[in-house]
C-alpha cells in the first residue's frame, strides 16, 4: 500500500437514483470528487458504445465545467467515429471529431444527442467544483 493510495481512484461514478446505465449505451470508467476523495475536484470519464436518448436535460452549473468526446481509435484520434449533437445556449453543434468544450458557469448547456456510433468513444467531464451539481 503506497502513501498516495488516498489520491487513486479506480470507481466509476455510482448511479443517480434517477438514472439506470445500459452497459452496451454508456460504461462508466472511472471518477472522482470531493465526496469520494476528500478535495478532490469532480471529474468523470466513460465509453459511450452506441446511441443514446438526449440527456441530461438542459441545465447549468455555478462552477466553470469542460466536457470532451474522444475518438477511441489510435491510429486516428482525431476522428470520433460517431455522431454528437450537443447544445450550448441556444446554439447547437453537431460533430464528427474529436473535441473539448469550454462551458462558463451559468451556460446553459445539453442535451447531448448521440446520433451514430462507428466505434466505441470516450467522454468526460470535470470542473473545479469539488462535487457535480446542476442548477435548472
Amino acid at each position: 500500500m503506497g502513501k498516495h493510495d488516498h489520491l487513486i481512484s479506480y470507481v466509476p461514478r455510482p448511479d443517480r437514483p434517477d438514472e439506470k446505465v445500459d452497459p452496451n449505451v454508456m460504461r462508466k470508467i472511472a471518477w472522482m470528487e470531493d465526496s469520494f476523495m476528500k478535495g478532490a475536484p469532480y471529474f468523470e470519464i466513460m465509453w459511450f458504445c452506441s446511441p443514446r436518448e438526449p440527456r441530461p436535460p438542459t441545465h447549468t452549473h455555478t462552477f466553470d465545467e469542460y466536457i470532451g468526446f474522444i475518438g477511441g481509435d489510435p491510429d486516428h484520434p482525431e476522428d470520433l467515429n460517431a455522431t454528437v449533437k450537443f447544445l450550448l445556449e441556444d446554439e447547437w453543434y453537431t460533430f464528427t471529431k474529436s473535441v473539448v468544450f469550454f462551458i462558463p458557469a451559468g451556460m446553459p448547456h445539453s442535451p447531448i444527442i448521440i446520433e451514430e456510433v462507428k466505434k466505441p468513444f470516450i467522454h468526460f467531464s470535470g470542473g473545479p467544483n469539488v462535487s457535480y451539481t446542476r442548477s435548472e
